[in-house]
């Protein structure tokens, strides 16, 4: 079965930061979907930081990778910082193979302000 997106809308006030939850498998199938998510996250909250939660991220390829750093691109570009939330084993695998790993700040999960569901298991 391929991936399956859909989101809730904030769920309270952001403060600084929103936070975007993936969850599941991020591909090909899933990966834009995630991108997309994080940018309308940003526009639509006005925030300074958007977390990228990944902690519940069971597969991430290079799809993920492309659109975790499209996402970063166009965020700095409108001066938003980009933040991986506690990366589960899959993301920070992937993202050290491709010696990205440096390239984003890591903090622990929390409790989304934006639950974003980008992709359910197959």
């Amino acid at each position: 079965m391929p991936g399956q997106t859909g989101a809730n809308g904030p769920r309270s006030d952001c403060g600084d930061t929103v936070v975007v939850a993936v969850q599941g498998e991020i591909d090909i199938a899933t990966a834009d979907d995630m991108r997309d998510r994080m940018l309308a996250a940003a526009g639509e909250s006005g925030c300074a930081t958007v977390t990228a939660d990944l902690s519940e991220v069971e597969f991430f390829d290079a799809s993920g990778v492309r659109a975790l750093m499209a996402a970063r691109r166009r965020l700095d570009a409108d001066g938003v910082r980009t933040v991986l939330g506690g990366p589960s084993a899959a993301v920070l695998r992937t993202l050290e193979v491709l010696g990205l790993a440096d390239l984003f700040p890591v903090v622990p999960p929390t409790e989304p302000a934006v639950s974003v569901r980008s992709a359910s298991p197959r």
